[in-house]
């Protein structure tokens, strides 16, 4: 039971991480990323069979889970940075995007 659990989340690690190898290149396919290929090897290698167990139990499922939290963080960092970029804004549009209006300056009338 547990084993199955484990091929489980594995196979949900490897999804989650060919997701954001379409994120990080999405004009081509996945499958030409050199790290697409390293993973999908390092799966097989660890593929547990009756004749070869994985040293320790849930190494590449942690190292498939640590890998996928560094896409995913640069991945948003990325968008933050691009999202902030352009510096501070003006007292007039931080009032706007709270819905205020700055009061007027007196006319010399």
């Amino acid at each position: 039971m547990a084993a199955n659990v484990a091929k489980g989340e594995a196979l949900q690690v490897l999804r989650s991480l060919i997701r954001e190898f379409r994120h990080v290149k999405p004009d081509t396919s996945p499958r030409n990323l050199m790290a697409y290929n390293y993973v999908i090897e390092k799966y097989k290698e660890n593929h547990v069979t009756q004749d070869q167990v994985c040293r320790p139990r849930n190494a590449m499922l942690h190292n498939a889970q640590t890998y996928l939290c560094l896409l995913q963080s640069t991945r948003e960092c990325e968008e933050l940075q691009n999202v902030y970029r352009r510096g501070e804004r003006s007292v007039e549009e931080s009032a706007q995007l709270v819905g205020l209006a700055l009061p007027k300056p007196p006319t010399n009338s």
